[in-house]
């Protein structure tokens, strides 16, 4: 299972995430990590993952870790407030989809001044 964590962006800022999943038998064989995040009722803003480069290895790599990391030129872009994320792992080239965490605390703050 994931641990239980909280996202929040300091907007036009670098964030850095460790991500663990434990007691899932078969995760070495995953083909895709993701972690969708959205304001209520709208798109998401970030979808992060293993294809696009914002979840990677940890260094050295572990079976069930990797890092989130969201480059500053993308948490600028961000809206500001309240949101929900959730983080999925996939199989079989997405025939297999386990939600692992489902509608987690965000927020997105904003930088002081103008």
């Amino acid at each position: 299972m994931a641990d239980r964590w909280n996202l929040v962006f300091q907007q036009g800022a670098t964030y850095e995430q460790r991500i663990t999943l434990t007691g899932v038998a078969d995760i070495a064989t995953a083909t895709l990590w993701r972690v969708r995040v959205a304001q209520p009722n709208a798109a998401a803003f970030l979808t992060a993952t293993t294809a696009n480069g914002m979840i990677v290895d940890t260094s050295p790599p572990a079976t069930g870790v990797k890092v989130l990391v969201v480059p500053a030129a993308t948490t600028a872009t961000f809206p500001i407030g309240n949101a929900r994320f959730d983080f999925e792992v996939e199989w079989s080239a997405g025939t297999v989809v386990e939600r692992y965490y489902s509608n987690g605390d965000a927020q997105v703050n904003p930088k002081v001044g103008t």
